[in-house]
């Protein structure tokens, strides 16, 4: 039997409604924030920068379970990779005769110019001997010097002794932050929620999220009753950011923006390299720009539904799971959750450990916002 497809609809609409209110109680954008399921409890560089390499997807929930994402690292190593603009390519966009007294020239100089002077070399070489082809064979020159000066910046990162792929910020300095950003308290009950989304980056509903703890289906028929009763949430944060994210010297905004900019072979060596990364379906058309971060949480969730024994049961044994609406999973350093019930309903408390960042989403922009376009 075919699981009912509107079997999600609760647990989407209270998620949706958590989603508005974050945005609005911690001032986030509605055009860029995407809430992670469940949050990450980073410990380390190397827990933080593994989610942030993530290419997110086109969601307002980005449920790291469900979604198989490449790296953001993998991704622009992998186009890096594949641009070229050879001095044949060079040759061609200048004519072959021009080519051929540029390069006596080049050769008459006592001293042969270094590789980044060319550009501006060949610019007042031109506007003497081919003023028409000035700036056509500057702009392909300064695309092969930046192409190999990309390709240089990664070698140390690729290889069987690569160096982990840096960002920023680093664990240490989003501790530095938080500790300086200010706490943010709030209440909030799913009768009062505002599930529309349509005014937000993406407008419909992605039902792909878990149900009441980290891992469980949001159809299954407890979930469902969860969501069909009224809840309501006492949160405080110590500290709130957001934090930007800055790759590390691996990194060359330029060389990106080159690849976005031309689907043409130079600088792509195939005709179907630009449309693999930036068409429709392409794997890098969205990049995290910024970490929602928190610490010190306090977070109290009461259902007003009644559970019977065995549902006490069967919810209690995933704990250490984490819970709706943040998915904390329990870690005995950072985070701890407490489930007790009163006749029935169920109340869940959810505490992090002051001074432990607690990543709950990040700022996405499409490629060529990340770039600085539109």
């Amino acid at each position: 039997m075919m699981p009912n497809k509107f079997a999600c609809d609760q647990m989407t609409a209270i998620t949706n409604a958590w989603y508005n209110q974050l945005c609005e109680s911690l001032q986030l954008s509605y055009n860029h924030f995407q809430l992670f399921q469940p949050v990450l409890v980073a410990q380390n560089n190397d827990d933080l920068w593994a989610r942030i390499h993530s290419v997110p997807p086109k969601t307002l929930k980005y449920n790291s379970w469900y979604y198989d994402q490449p790296r953001f690292f993998s991704e622009y190593a992998a186009i890096v990779n594949q641009l070229r603009f050879q001095e044949s390519s060079f040759e061609e966009s200048i004519g072959e005769a021009v080519y051929t007294k540029w390069k006596t020239y080049l050769q008459g100089l006592a001293q042969s110019p270094p590789d980044h002077t060319l550009p501006t070399v060949w610019f007042q070489w031109a506007l003497l001997h081919a003023p028409e082809l000035a700036n056509t064979g500057r702009s392909a020159l300064a695309s092969e010097l930046l192409i190999k000066s990309g390709l240089a910046a990664l070698r140390a990162y690729q290889g069987p002794n690569a160096r982990s792929p840096e960002l920023l910020p680093a664990y240490a300095d989003l501790i530095s932050t938080l500790q300086a950003s200010p706490s943010v308290a709030f209440e909030w009950n799913s009768i009062n929620g505002k599930p529309d989304v349509s005014n937000t980056w993406v407008p419909a509903n992605d039902p792909n999220l878990f149900g009441l703890w980290t891992g469980s289906w949001c159809g299954f028929l407890l979930n469902q009753k969860f969501a069909q009763h009224p809840i309501s949430i006492a949160a405080c944060f110590e500290h709130v950011s957001v934090v930007a994210v800055t790759p590390g010297p691996w990194y060359h905004a330029g060389l990106l923006h080159l690849a976005l900019a031309s689907r043409s072979v130079p600088p792509w060596n195939s005709a179907a390299g630009w449309d693999k990364y930036f068409g429709q379906d392409g794997s890098l058309n969205y990049a995290i720009g910024a970490v929602v971060a928190v610490d010190g949480i306090s977070l109290t969730i009461y259902s007003d539904a009644a559970f019977a024994p065995e549902e006490q049961a069967l919810i209690g044994s995933q704990v250490h799971m984490g819970y709706w609406p943040m998915y904390c999973p329990q870690t005995s350093a950072v985070v701890r959750n407490e489930l007790t019930f009163d006749g029935g309903k169920m109340t869940i408390r959810c505490q992090s450990a002051p001074g432990k960042p607690v990543i709950i989403g990040g700022n996405v922009f499409r490629i060529g916002q990340y770039l600085g376009g539109n």
